[in-house]
């Protein structure tokens, strides 16, 4: 594994192998090509997935345990996917001088008190969640705001000091609730719902 990382020792190398990658999901989205951008985003899903922790948080269509669900992801979901694995891979150049394995990544995670750690992600996913929910077509006004208010009420959850079985107790209506509207927004909310380790 280490011989295989070897040859990306500093950001200069890393430029060369990420930029292309940025500049070919940026004419993707350009050509609102459905078929183009399925093909990017397996592409820099199957190249990153593996060595950057986490890429395909907060993104439609992804679950921890199984990565991407082609089967039930459209246009759209290519759409805001690609853009935010744009910002990832150009964010990920500008803010981490060797960032080219997740080993490293794991071991500068340990360094930081987990609780934080945890806090920040979770809160920024809640967020990109009321953001996909609101850009999310097909619902109207109504249920987009009954959707940002289960998320709401998912981050106050989230955020009580009780158990995580009594946190699951309070959670268990929202998925039954969630699982109506489409497979979208259930992937969407039960991706904050894993995000959340209750055990489940």
């Amino acid at each position: 594994m280490n011989e295989i990382m070897h040859p990306i020792e500093n950001t200069h190398d890393l430029v060369h192998i990420v930029k292309p990658d940025i500049e070919a999901i940026a004419k993707a989205i350009k050509s609102d090509d459905e078929e183009k951008m399925k093909s990017i985003h397996i592409k820099i899903d199957g190249k990153y997935s593996t060595y950057i922790p986490g890429f395909g948080k907060s993104m439609y269509g992804y679950s921890y345990a199984d990565g991407f669900a082609y089967n039930y992801m459209g246009k759209e979901s290519y759409l805001n996917n690609l853009r935010i694995m744009k910002g990832r891979l150009e964010g990920y150049l500008c803010s981490f001088p060797t960032p080219q394995n997740s080993k490293i990544s794991q071991d500068i995670s340990v360094n930081v008190p987990v609780s934080n750690s945890n806090d920040i992600n979770i809160n920024l996913s809640f967020k990109d969640a009321r953001k996909q929910i609101e850009e999310m077509p097909g619902l109207n006004e109504t249920e987009t705001e009954e959707l940002k208010a289960k998320i709401d009420e998912l981050e106050q959850i989230n955020n009580e000091k009780i158990s995580k079985k009594k946190k699951w107790e309070k959670v268990k209506p929202i998925i039954s609730f969630v699982l109506d509207k489409g497979a979208d927004v259930a992937i969407t909310i039960m991706g904050l719902i894993l995000q959340m380790k209750l055990g489940i």
